[in-house]
């Protein structure tokens, strides 16, 4: 399957999620409250950044699994290339904008945020002013998506699909036991004690984040595969309600389960995309490919990567000009995500053609 219809529409409900989060709506609901941490997750950016997170797992595993299976190979030399073109031509542009602010002084300057960033390391930093920015923060997820292209391309050269699945199952049981005690880890630093959820975003690290895109990837290879029946039993009715149940799991989750709630939503999200792949004719997709929906789920990294320079994580960061204010920084992160796209990344992403794979497959 060369395109998969509804895709794009969850990746425009998705980067709507992340834009309006940052505009600070959060901030409307009490810390600690049923409606911010159960209620709103699920109209909030980690639940957008969940959903992107499985598509992407998804997706590249269908994309492997679908060149392995007409070439009779998977050439990860090729397979970077193809990320890169994907990946750089909205980035680099925001970079070059970025440096030129932090030079400004329209925006706080942290050189060391800046190169973690730029070399897929942000997910790791502290929270400390020295290297964190809310300009780059939305930059963490991007770093553990690379860091999972960078393992799964090594582990699809060399493991086959049995002992895949046995990693990936031993991984998510890593980013349970992540989520749940990472945060609690004492730590100390100049004789000060801290948690480590104190002095770093350890729910970004790659290993318990990466649990959505595994479990993006884990159903793609079973749906590839058909185990068990598994494209059977994820069309109708009845597979949708199911799934949209577990996805609405932060509704009803107990506050004991909350510390696993992206794994809970990750599986939900996981299980939609099992069920948009499987029920390509309904109503629903119809609905999700409409024109403007579509759009902007295509253009959809572009306005990530922009609203960070515009939006930013919320509306009281410091140094601001006019430009981060509600409603330009919102029409401008569209605008600019527009015009990239159209100007210039179409022309780049049209060279990933001459990257494929073009090995005969084998009888």
């Amino acid at each position: 399957m060369n395109y998969i219809k509804g895709f794009d529409g969850l990746r425009c409900y998705s980067i709507l999620l992340v834009v309006v989060t940052h505009l600070g709506i959060a901030h409307q609901f009490e810390e600690g409250s049923y409606l911010r941490d159960h209620l709103f997750y699920f109209f909030s950016g980690p639940a957008g950044v969940n959903i992107f997170f499985a598509i992407s797992g998804f997706l590249i595993t269908t994309l492997i699994l679908n060149e392995i299976k007409t070439t009779g190979t998977f050439k990860v030399k090729l397979f970077f290339y193809r990320r890169f073109l994907r990946l750089l031509p909205p980035i680099i542009p925001f970079y070059l904008a970025l440096y030129i602010f932090m030079q400004l002084g329209y925006v706080r300057e942290t050189t060391i945020g800046l190169l973690a960033s730029v070399f897929y390391l942000f997910n790791f930093v502290p929270r400390a002013k020295i290297s964190w920015s809310p300009e780059l923060s939305h930059t963490w997820s991007l770093a553990v998506e690379e860091q999972f292209y960078i393992f799964w391309a090594i582990i699809f050269k060399f493991f086959n699909t049995h002992k895949r699945n046995i990693l990936i199952f031993l991984i998510l049981f890593l980013c349970v036991l992540g989520f749940y005690f990472l945060p609690t880890i004492p730590l100390t630093i100049k004789g000060k004690d801290y948690l480590l959820e104190e002095v770093f975003f350890v729910d970004r690290w790659v290993i318990p984040a990466v649990a959505p895109i595994l479990l993006g990837a884990l159903f793609a290879q079973l749906n590839f595969s058909n185990y068990r029946q598994i494209r059977e039993r994820f069309k109708g009715n009845l597979a949708g309600y199911f799934s949209l149940l577990v996805f609405f799991s932060p509704l009803y989750l107990p506050e004991f389960l909350m510390p696993w709630v992206k794994i809970f939503h990750g599986l939900g999200s996981t299980f939609l995309l099992l069920w948009v792949f499987n029920n390509q004719e309904r109503g629903i997709i119809r609905v999700l490919e409409w024109a403007p929906i579509k759009y902007i789920g295509v253009i959809s990294y572009g306005v990530y990567i922009w609203q960070g320079f515009f939006v930013r994580t919320g509306p009281n960061g410091t140094p601001k000009i006019w430009v981060h204010d509600f409603p330009y920084n919102v029409v401008l992160t569209f605008i600019v995500a527009i015009l990239s796209y159209e100007l210039y990344e179409k022309k780049v992403l049209r060279l990933k053609k001459r990257f494929k794979s073009t090995a005969v497959k084998q009888a």
